[in-house]
């Protein structure tokens, strides 16, 4: 038989995407002995980046021992994992149909920025892997996307080294490790206005470049508080972020004179683009950005679909609004697999 011919898998919850909200989700759904499969892509939540405000890591803790320890944390209740993509996602009467293929190799998404990072071998002996050849499918009878966001940094020659050493984009997460540093932030609109001057609390030396030769989109009255605070402004694109063995040194811009600007770290402020394929598959309302539209307790407009982290329009990039955030998306999922009886007095489905 092929695996085409293969019966589905029916599961209780399909989890999609395997970050801090992914995983959050995945260990609640297995303590409440739900029949739970997390699919993961790998590409996203891999950085070597140390993350210094989540509670209970005063040393700090780095993104990638979060998602081992949460492997670990979600195996033990049960929950199994693969690599994969899930390519399509639909529903099918009370349930939901996913089709899972084998990530390409390199990647799944190997035209945007992101690392590379093989599969684990210790999480290989105690997971699943999805098979060679044809794809697989599953039937949930609920389903939450924790897809998050592509996009944060610009591509360079060590740039991957450089995330979360060197390289930034959030002050609220990594501002305290520029106390005192050379900080230069690369970004057009006035959100990077807002994190050069903001960045001030941290130290006096900090430089903003608009990171494209059609330089700044802000008033003039936002440069004037740029000047007014000691900041300079350089209406210019980078042609080069010069780094070595993970440490940012210049930035090189794209003018006349290729000015050098000596940096110690550097904060890129652009937008992101939200993970939505599989959400406009199942007709998930977005908001203009095209972030997933969800409730305070994750739900979203398609009953038993549920969206948690970075992909939905409450997302903050903080890793511990992520896990608050796919434990609410498994409280809403676990509630709706209850039976009539089990529910409470009134309630048809939703809690």
């Amino acid at each position: 038989m092929t695996s085409s011919e293969r019966s589905p898998r029916e599961l209780d919850c399909v989890i999609v995407g395997g970050g801090a909200a992914g995983l959050s989700a995945a260990v609640n759904m297995g303590r409440m002995r739900r029949r739970t499969l997390l699919i993961d892509e790998r590409d996203r939540f891999l950085w070597r980046h140390d993350i210094h405000n989540l509670l209970g890591f005063p040393d700090g803790v780095s993104a990638t021992e979060i998602r081992r320890l949460g492997w670990r944390h979600a195996a033990k209740y049960g929950v199994e994992l693969l690599i994969g993509h899930v390519a399509t996602a639909a529903p099918e009467g009370d349930r939901f149909r996913l089709t899972v293929e084998r990530l390409p190799e390199g990647g799944l998404f190997g035209h945007l920025p992101g690392p590379r990072v093989p599969r684990d071998p210790e999480m290989a002996r105690i997971f699943g892997e999805v098979p060679e050849g044809a794809p697989m499918e599953v039937l949930a009878r609920t389903v939450i996307l924790a897809t998050g966001v592509f996009g944060h940094f610009p591509e360079f020659p060590g740039r991957n080294e450089c995330v979360g050493r060197s390289l930034f984009w959030c002050i609220h997460c990594d501002g305290y490790e520029s106390l005192n540093r050379v900080v230069g932030v690369v970004g057009h609109d006035d959100d990077a206005v807002q994190t050069a001057l903001d960045l001030l609390v941290f130290t006096d030396r900090v430089t903003l470049v608009a990171g494209r030769p059609e330089g700044f989109e802000v008033p003039a009255s936002r440069l004037a508080d740029l000047a007014a605070n000691g900041i300079a402004a350089h209406a210019s694109a980078v042609a080069e972020y010069v780094n070595e063995g993970g440490q940012m040194k210049d930035l090189v811009l794209d003018d006349p004179g290729r000015t050098r600007i000596p940096v110690e770290q550097v904060y890129t402020v652009r937008r992101t683009t939200a993970a939505n394929g599989l959400a406009k598959q199942l007709g998930l309302a977005l908001n203009p950005l095209g972030q997933i539209v969800v409730t305070s307790e994750q739900h979203t407009n398609v009953a038993g679909v549920y969206a948690a982290g970075d992909a939905t329009s409450l997302h903050d990039h903080q890793v511990s609004a992520a896990m608050h955030e796919g434990n609410q998306a498994a409280c809403g999922a676990n509630y709706r697999l209850y039976a009539p009886a089990q529910r409470a007095l009134g309630d048809a489905e939703e809690c």
